[in-house]
């Protein structure tokens, strides 16, 4: 239902390299999030401190959303994958080797109570070092190829589908 928060969406794209970074709505959710939460903490603030308590979390919770920023950039010409989360504006950065990665993959992830039979599917690259760098997840296959091709294309790895009841399974 919230696939839209903390997607990422491919902000520009050449034949050597593509960014993406988190899309708007993420930003947009949080902010609206953090007002919410904030005028009915203020509201609730003069009854008792316990029910301003849960708007309240609600509002740090939208200042989280509000200011996560997210960027991946794959640049072929020098060979690296750049990726830098920010939240509350402190950084962090990795640099890693185009020649790290094994493929790009999209998997299909059962849900862990069951109550939907339709599988979540994740991409994620895998690395040949180091663990997977999740890219993004979402219960429509769909809204991650495009994502999963432009990285396969300009990073020149493999796009690796395993959508199957058994990926499900596991």
């Amino acid at each position: 239902m919230l696939d839209w928060i903390g997607s990422l969406r491919i902000r520009s794209r050449s034949t050597t390299r593509v960014e993406l970074c988190l899309s708007r709505a993420t930003a947009f959710a949080g902010w609206i999030l953090l007002g919410g939460g904030a005028l009915a903490a203020l509201a609730l603030w003069r009854f008792s401190l316990v029910f301003a308590a849960v708007p309240g979390l609600v509002a740090i919770f939208g200042l989280v959303l509000a200011t996560l920023r997210r960027e991946l950039v794959v640049d072929r010409n020098d060979g690296l994958l750049r990726v830098e989360q920010r939240v509350f504006g402190l950084a962090s950065r990795a640099a890693i080797p185009l020649f790290h990665l094994r493929a790009v993959v999209i998997a299909a992830r059962a849900e862990p109570d069951h109550a939907s039979l339709a599988p979540r599917f994740i991409a994620y690259l895998d690395r040949r070092v180091g663990g997977q760098i999740h890219l993004d997840e979402s219960r429509r296959c769909a809204s991650l190829i495009p994502l999963a091709k432009a990285i396969a294309e300009v990073a020149e790895l493999r796009l690796v589908y395993d959508a199957t009841a058994r990926a499900a399974v596991r």
